[in-house]
């Protein structure tokens, strides 16, 4: 699942490699960080997805949120198994505004 979320994303052009060449970027936080933290909530049932954890939710918010709403508008998110509107219910239930 996490060479498709970098893929999904690089083919999006908004990822970049890390400054010493050794982690994917996205948004100003790692691509692994991110699907590792937030992965069960976002991912459409079965099984019901989890509640974003502390983890998650320190991931999302320091993040660039504008390009985390680049992200989730992607056509190619849902072709990837992860549920637009469990990403974006993220923002919410992490106590950020939600993409305008």
């Amino acid at each position: 699942m996490l060479m498709i979320v970098i893929s999904m994303v690089m083919m999006d052009g908004v990822v970049m490699q890390g400054s010493r060449g050794d982690a994917y970027q996205a948004c100003g936080i790692s691509i692994p960080e991110l699907v590792v933290n937030c992965i069960l909530s976002v991912l459409p049932p079965p099984p019901p997805p989890r509640p974003p954890t502390v983890a998650c939710c320190n991931t999302v918010k320091k993040s660039d949120l504008k390009c985390l709403c680049k992200i989730a508008s992607s056509p190619l998110l849902p072709s990837f198994g992860i549920d637009r509107e469990l990403f974006l219910a993220l923002f919410g239930k992490c106590g950020l505004p939600s993409c305008s």
